[in-house]
């Protein structure tokens, strides 16, 4: 799978539905994340924890997010270890 698919991740908002609060994962790419949105933000493919280094020079890797555990880059089919069986976090983000 290709790597650049982890340019995306899952952040939580909060949405008004019929007069009532509800809060929804909402599918977001990395860059328009602020560093104040990094709180309840999750991996769209697994829904494990992930971290999200910063492009820091012009020719280094672009923003994009890693998972904090291996074993959900292990069983992530968009993470960098992926071994080939998808699963869901053991862990996940609610």
């Amino acid at each position: 799978m290709p790597q650049d698919l982890m340019m995306r991740c899952e952040q939580k908002r909060l949405y008004k539905v019929d007069g009532q609060k509800v809060w929804r994962w909402v599918d977001m790419a990395v860059v328009e994340l602020s560093p104040e949105d990094t709180k309840e933000v999750r991996c769209m493919h697994c829904h494990g924890q992930i971290k999200m280094p910063k492009q820091k020079a012009p020719s280094g890797p672009q923003d994009h997010v890693e998972h904090k555990l291996k074993k959900d880059s292990e069983t992530c089919r968009g993470g960098n270890h992926f071994l080939g069986d998808h699963r869901l976090s053991s862990r996940p983000v609610e």
